[in-house]
């Protein structure tokens, strides 16, 4: 019943706008908003969702995914596009291969499709482009990215289960996976160890791609493990996250093995205190770019205002980074049931840190998805 609401609730911000239908874009790596609509995610393809003003929903898929697709999706008219195919363009003879121009005229039987918007314009590939301004008739699709941005922001209860149960797994394996660790192990072999944890307790898979990062690496905001061999005496970042019913974790803690400097010790400090002063400060009616400047204020006031990257919070939900964003641009007022993951990221040239966990704003204040270690610091001996 979820899913059907939330196709009524675009087609009543079509008709609010004067539009005929919403074409909804997504791909492997960015599949929230196909989700969000069918519960169908691709593997190697592309995929899009289809709602007109009148009529029910259509998913589109390439060529290769229809079983995979009708065992997932809510949505159970499927079309297969050849252009949302794998990018070594195989031919797929034989196979029936539907079009833009032959589903806008389908549609038009019952309301003309002449007005589209599109969510995901700036992952669309130009073949796709093309393909639908000429079954426009040349007219340029209106980009509506804010459609499905705005309707994801403020989460529903069986979103927030979802979040909360892929925190609840995600604590487990940050547990299991500190117990192990070790010096001489590498980035790789740790990580191995976190998204083994993750999935022996549930995730239908990892949230983003697990990482951790040592020493000189630690200063990277995004990451990939490497065959590097953790060392004691250096800051370890690791960036562990489940995934259940399509809602991302995601916890961050920066960790020493062994003895620490106490340079370390005051980078990390001042960390949790503005993890711990975003927490005390967020709230509902609060606008995040104040967020965002008492917690900037104080990491400025430590002396430490050349180390920010950005933050102190970003959105989570479906993808691990989505919005809204708390920025100093940002006038977003807070409400309840929108997710944040709390995100304080500090670096030099010579060593980072990250402490990321979840928090849903509620009526009178704010739900702390992940307690693990809050407030700790983690040196492992």
């Amino acid at each position: 019943m979820e899913f059907k609401e939330r196709t009524n609730r675009i087609q009543n911000e079509l008709k609010r706008r004067n539009l005929d239908a919403l074409f909804v874009f997504s791909t492997e790596s960015e599949p929230a908003n196909v989700r969000y609509l069918s519960n169908y995610w691709p593997n190697f393809e592309m995929t899009g969702v289809l709602v007109p003003l009148h009529g029910g929903p259509i998913l589109i898929i390439g060529p290769e995914s229809e079983t995979f697709a009708r065992s997932r999706s809510k949505i159970k008219d499927i079309r297969k596009i050849i252009d949302f195919r794998v990018s070594s363009l195989p031919e797929y003879p034989g196979v029936n291969i539907a079009t833009f121009d032959g589903i806008f005229k389908e549609l038009s039987s019952v309301h003309p499709i002449e007005k589209l918007g599109v969510s995901g314009y700036t992952m669309l590939p130009v073949p796709v482009y093309r393909k639908m301004k000429d079954a426009l008739k040349g007219r340029e699709p209106v980009i509506c990215d804010d459609i499905l941005l705005e309707m994801r922001m403020i989460k529903s209860n069986n979103e927030l289960d979802c979040l909360r149960e892929a925190y609840r797994i995600t604590e487990k394996a940050w547990e299991a996976t500190l117990g192990v660790i070790k010096p001489g192990m590498t980035e790789l072999e740790i990580s191995s160890e976190a998204e083994h944890f993750l999935m022996w307790q549930g995730a239908e898979e990892t949230g983003f791609q697990v990482w951790c990062c040592s020493g000189p690496n630690s200063n990277q905001a995004i990451s990939r493990s490497t065959h590097r061999k953790v060392q004691e005496g250096e800051l370890i970042q690791m960036e562990v996250g489940a995934r259940v019913g399509g809602y991302s974790s995601a916890i961050s803690r920066t960790f020493v093995l062994g003895s620490i400097s106490g340079e370390q010790e005051r980078l990390l400090r001042v960390g949790l205190n503005a993890e711990a002063l975003t927490i005390k400060t967020m709230k509902p009616g609060i606008k995040g770019k104040d967020v965002q400047k008492t917690v900037h204020d104080y990491i400025k006031k430590e002396g430490f205002g050349d180390h920010i990257l950005y933050g102190p919070a970003h959105g989570i939900g479906l993808m691990e980074c989505e919005g809204p964003y708390i920025e100093a641009t940002q006038e977003l007022e807070l409400k309840p049931n929108m997710t944040f993951n709390i995100d304080i990221w500090l670096s030099n040239s010579k060593m980072g840190l990250r402490f990321e966990r979840g928090v849903a704003i509620t009526e009178s204040g704010i739900e702390v998805l992940s307690d693990y270690k809050r407030g700790e610091l983690i040196i492992l001996r």
